[in-house]
């Protein structure tokens, strides 16, 4: 906001951009598939715990006792069945399918503020116009009333003259209204309060150059952010049931400990030290799990700890346990995680064919209403050239008393409804052929249908505009001075994406 001088259109976008909190949130919600991808590494990494244990008796009538046991134990995933590879997969498309969904965001963000600038754009060139026309009125007002009062006017035409200015003033009245409308409008696209006070740079029409869209062949961009999301979530989905087809595959957990115990506390005086070895399995919804666990004591008497019947003392030597348990079907919900898993992948195959079908069908439908907006631009650009030819030529007739005036304004309303006309047409062309931009995943400020230079030229447009100011025959309008062209980076990706 603190921009120098007049706002160019991408000076809007950039504001724009940088103010949308949604973006922003977006951003920092991205910041979280690091943590994750960070945390599943951390399975392939052992485990290691300091655990402390310590039994103390004197109760009457009983022999005191007092044993501890500090031992530092680590524990290694040896085999998943791949399944913490599919898991970081699963992470790492998460993070892509945010990062076209971002993009989706960014295009409707840019679209969304490109939009609004040149509606007000249009606007502010329609009530230039009637603005012009409005300050001609106020001095043939005067004259016209003078006449009037010498008798050098008919009563008739007077009272004629003043219903067709009505007109002429109401739609002025819209006019002016709808230039404002369309100011908050890009206000609210750039994310700015109501009271904020803005400035277009005039003169868009002389820094963009419009091509013919019938000279160029379209290719779809196969990595346009709707088509790759598809892609990417159908891929996840089949993750998801590759991960629920290997379930049945074991978890092999290898551990040991090593550590000292004692009865006469600190220090402790006998060494210890174990190996164990377990496995996890699923079959079919039946849960399969075996510990084996082998240890030495040193000296003295220690205890040992085994899962689900708690301590039992032990002598110098080997010591070991093994335990297994079977669930019985104790999945009661597997076959639903199936027909989920199944569902969910045909449903984004589903999405995917869906995606591709839109998107060309898209495509090919901005590109008939693109061809059909520019071959009548053309054609009003003409027809307006010779309104305005015409135009002259009432001016001269009306001069030389040839024409009544009543004909004159007849002839001045057709210009109004001309220039409307070709300017609806003019922008109709730009924001068609954003969208096709935006599809084909090309630079929406340079590309194959227009390009915004980096310094004005007298453009068609322009050049019939400021023949209708002056009220000259047309000629190429004199160019001030350049506006450069700002250099930004391209909108629609992180400087890290690509398509």
């Amino acid at each position: 906001m603190y921009a120098e001088g007049k706002l160019l259109w991408e000076d809007c976008i950039w504001i724009g951009m940088e103010r949308n909190g949604n973006l922003g949130l977006e951003q920092i919600r991205s910041e979280i598939f690091p943590i994750l991808t960070k945390d599943k590494w951390k399975q392939y990494l052992p485990k290691l715990g300091v655990h402390y244990f310590g039994i103390f008796s004197k109760n009457q009538e009983q022999i005191d006792q007092e044993y501890r046991d500090v031992r530092l134990q680590i524990q290694q995933l040896l085999y998943d069945g791949g399944e913490t590879e599919r898991e970081k997969q699963k992470i790492e498309i998460r993070r892509l399918i945010h990062s076209e969904e971002k993009k989706l965001l960014r295009e409707k963000v840019f679209k969304s503020i490109s939009l609004s600038y040149f509606n007000s754009v249009k606007q502010n060139l329609v009530e230039s116009i009637y603005q012009l026309r409005s300050e001609r009125f106020l001095w043939e007002e005067k004259k016209r009333k003078k006449e009037s009062e010498l008798g050098l006017s008919p009563k008739g035409d007077w009272e004629w003259r003043k219903v067709w200015e009505v007109e002429f003033q109401s739609k002025k009245i819209h006019s002016d209204s709808a230039k404002k409308l369309a100011h908050l409008e890009l206000q609210q696209a750039m994310s700015l309060e109501p009271g904020t006070n803005i400035v277009l740079e005039r003169g868009l029409t002389e820094r963009i150059r419009l091509f013919d869209p019938y000279l160029v062949k379209n290719s779809a961009d196969k990595n346009h952010p709707l088509r790759k999301k598809a892609r990417l979530q159908m891929e996840l989905a089949e993750l998801d049931q590759e991960s629920l087809e290997n379930d049945w595959k074991p978890k092999l957990i290898l551990g040991g400990y090593v550590g000292k115990n004692g009865n006469t506390g600190f220090p402790l005086q006998n060494e210890i030290y174990g190996l164990s070895f377990g496995v996890q399995a699923n079959l079919g919804g039946t849960s399969f799990q075996t510990n084996t666990q082998n240890g030495i004591q040193s000296e003295g008497n220690g205890i040992q700890r085994i899962p689900g019947y708690g301590p039992q003392p032990v002598g110098p030597g080997e010591n070991s346990f093994q335990s297994g348990s079977i669930g019985l079907f104790d999945d009661i919900g597997r076959n639903k995680k199936i027909f989920d898993s199944k569902m969910s992948l045909l449903q984004a195959k589903a999405e995917w064919q869906q995606s591709e079908i839109l998107v060309l069908n898209q495509i090919q439908s901005s590109e008939i209403k693109l061809n059909e907006i520019y071959r009548k631009y053309n054609l009003y650009l003409e027809s307006t050239k010779s309104i305005l030819f015409q135009h002259r030529l009432k001016r001269e007739e009306l001069n030389q008393e040839i024409i009544s005036e009543i004909e004159y304004l007849k002839s001045e309303e057709e210009v109004f409804v001309r220039f409307e006309i070709l300017l609806d047409h003019y922008f109709q062309y730009l924001t068609t052929a954003l969208d096709l931009v935006l599809l084909l995943g090309e630079d929406p400020f340079d590309n194959r249908y227009y390009k915004l230079e980096s310094k004005t030229f007298p453009s068609d447009l322009t050049m019939i505009i400021e023949h209708w100011k002056q009220d000259d025959p047309l000629k190429s309008k004199k160019i001030i001075g350049p506006k450069t062209k700002k250099a930004y980076p391209f909108f629609m990706e992180d400087p890290y994406e690509t398509r």
